[in-house]
This record gives C-alpha cells, sequence and structure tokens, in this order.
C-alpha cells in the first residue's frame, strides 16, 4: 500500500493498521458502551495517531443522526456577562464533544429570527436562548416549535425548560441593602422592556419601594438599552432633575459604568454625593474606582447548567422543572454609608455613657 497523504486516511485504514474491525474503530472514537479489549484500543489509537486519522463530521453526524452542534442565541455578546455564559456553555459542551454556534442579536427581531432560521440550517442539536426576549412578533411561535430540543436561560415568556434567577427578590435585596445604609431618595435605570429579565428587576423595585415605605419619585425611574451610553444618558437625565437622587440601583453593571462618565463630567464622586450599585458582578466591578457594589449572578454556572439540561433532552430524558441559582449582594466601595447615617452614627458616639 503506498504512502496515504495527510489527512486522506480512512477509517479502514485505520482498522488495517490496528488489525480488527471498523465496527471496533467506531467504538473507540466514538467512547461506546461497548466493551472494547484493552490491548486492541491501544492499537486502535496509535493506528489512529499513525496515520493522523480525523472523522469526517459529516460522515459521523449520518450514523448518528446528529451533528454534535448545538445554537446559543444571546442578545448582546460583547457585554461581560454574557461573554461568561457562554464560557460556560461553551466549557460544559466541550466535556460531551459537541461544538457550539454563537448568533449574537443585538435584541433585533429580525436577527434573532435570522440566527434561529441559520442554526436550523445548520442542523443543530439543540439550542440555548439567553437574554430574556419577549413580545415579538413570531419569536413564541418559532420557540414552541423548537420545544423538544431548546432550553433558556431565564424568563422567555413561553413554557420551555429553563434556569432562571429571581431578579423581582434580587432587586429588593440590592433596595434593602441602600436602605440600610441610610439612603431613602433612590432611583433606577433599568433596561430595555422587551426582557423578562428587565421586567422582573424593575418589578422587583417597584416592589421594594413600597416594603421599605419609600416614594417613587417622578422622573427616578428611567429605562435604558442594557449598555454603556443609555447608562450615561440616564444619569444626565437624574442629574438634570430638580431634587437628584442619593442612590442608584442600575439593572446592569454596563448602565452603571456609563453613568459613572456622567457623574465625573459634573464634578462629582461615588460614594462622596451619590450611592451607585450595578446587577450582574462583572469582573470589571472589582477593578473600577471606586469599587462597585453589585448583584452577583452566577453567569457561568448558568451557561453550564444549561448547556447540561439541554443534552438530557437531546437523549430523550423529561425536563425537570426551571433550575433555579441562588444570587448575593457583593457589597463594595460604591455604597458606603449616606452623609445622614454616618452623622447620626457620629452623633451616637458622642453620647455620655453611664
Amino acid at each position: 500500500m503506498g504512502v496515504l497523504s495527510k489527512n486522506s486516511a480512512t477509517i479502514l485504514d485505520v482498522a488495517r493498521l490496528a488489525r480488527c474491525s471498523i465496527t471496533t474503530v467506531s467504538r473507540v472514537l466514538n467512547n461506546s458502551s461497548h466493551k472494547v479489549n484493552e490491548e486492541t484500543r491501544k492499537r486502535v489509537l496509535e493506528a489512529i495517531r499513525a496515520l493522523d486519522y480525523r472523522p469526517n463530521a459529516l460522515a459521523k453526524s449520518l450514523l448518528s443522526k446528529r451533528t454534535m452542534t448545538i445554537g446559543a442565541v444571546v442578545p448582546d455578546i460583547s457585554n461581560p456577562y454574557y461573554a461568561e455564559v457562554v464560557r460556560g456553555i461553551q466549557d460544559a459542551a466541550d466535556q460531551e464533544g459537541y461544538t457550539v454556534l454563537i448568533q449574537n442579536t443585538d435584541r433585533l427581531s429580525d436577527r434573532l429570527k435570522r440566527g434561529i432560521h441559520i442554526l436550523r440550517e445548520k442542523n443543530v442539536d439543540g439550542f440555548i436562548f439567553t437574554g430574556g426576549l419577549h413580545g415579538m412578533e413570531g419569536i413564541g411561535e418559532l420557540l414552541c416549535e423548537l420545544k423538544e430540543r431548546t432550553v433558556v436561560i431565564g424568563r422567555l415568556g413561553e413554557d420551555l425548560p429553563s434556569v432562571q434567577v429571581d431578579n423581582e427578590q434580587a432587586s429588593i435585596l440590592a433596595v434593602e441593602h441602600l436602605v440600610q445604609k441610610g439612603y431613602r431618595r433612590i432611583a433606577y435605570v433599568s433596561g430595555a422592556l422587551c426582557s423578562t429579565t428587565m421586567v422582573d428587576r424593575l418589578e422587583g423595585f417597584r416592589n421594594a419601594l413600597k416594603k421599605f415605605n419609600l416614594q417613587e419619585v417622578p422622573g427616578y425611574i428611567q429605562e435604558g438599552k442594557q449598555t454603556l451610553q443609555s447608562g450615561y444618558e440616564a444619569m444626565r437625565q437624574l442629574l438634570s432633575l430638580p431634587e437628584t437622587p442619593e442612590a442608584i440601583l442600575f439593572a446592569n453593571d454596563q448602565m452603571l459604568f456609563g453613568a459613572m462618565k456622567a457623574i465625573s463630567e459634573e464634578g462629582l464622586r461615588v460614594p462622596k454625593d451619590f450611592a451607585v450599585i450595578g446587577f450582574d458582578n462583572v469582573p470589571l466591578c472589582s477593578y473600577f474606582d471606586p469599587t462597585i457594589t453589585s448583584i452577583e449572578i452566577p453567569k457561568y454556572e448558568l451557561g453550564q447548567a444549561a448547556t447540561r439540561l439541554l443534552f438530557s433532552l437531546i437523549r430523550g430524558e423529561t425536563p425537570h422543572a426551571p433550575l433555579w441559582f441562588p444570587v448575593q449582594l457583593i457589597e463594595r466601595e460604591s455604597t458606603a454609608e449616606s452623609k445622614l447615617q454616618s452623622v447620626d452614627r457620629q452623633k451616637r458616639k458622642r453620647l455620655p455613657t453611664y
């Protein structure tokens, strides 16, 4: 037999060199549950290395009726939150020998539909949707068509297998922290309300105001778009009000970072003039000056759990009820206690003791 050119080896060549059947080679390649003699397995692996054999993906998919790919649909891959979610998806997929195809939608209905269409053309074995998009014409029907092989991260308003956090309770946790620090005039910068995540966080903020007997001041709730620029613009609006807030909760860290530029432009400082608190706890929160208090969402873990749940669907298993993950508040320098609270504390220190 002549010398084989690089990458031209076939599974038959491997079988001949390893002195076994094609079926045995296939079992070794796919790590099949069928037992293969250890000595034979070693011969197959040595033959694969010697021939630089690379299984043809199309041939494998025809045999297994799977493409060994999954699709991940994200609204903004530039946002560090989604980058960490995707990392969790990728790592979990790698463990199963799967490839991840990513579609970025920029939160646009047409791009979302096109992304789904592209992934369907690629015959991906399953879909993971992130970002909580809802209210878009035709999206609900598309998702229901894919129900048997779709997992969502967050709440998409459809009855689909999902991994979630309690965003309403998370907002209440954030407001409670500010109240404990002595703040009463609290504003909120929401994300775009085409996202169920942002709807839930706003609802939680309003419920927190009621819980702690705080007033919802006109103009204190601004709607952004989860971007740096929208956070900057929302903060400019808050700074233009006759009475500015003492503290601001942002529905994600990206908007908070944009707002910090607006605050700095006015010669103001955090937390001296405003306390600020974000959502998602992206890595930059620890490196900002001042460091940023934020609600920690377990981004990487959500991505991993969604992928494992998807693989259980692909195997034909019955999906679980929504998997819930806890959140926590990570306190840093941006929510130092208010001036009023600090004055009260100093007064208490000066009281005589008996």
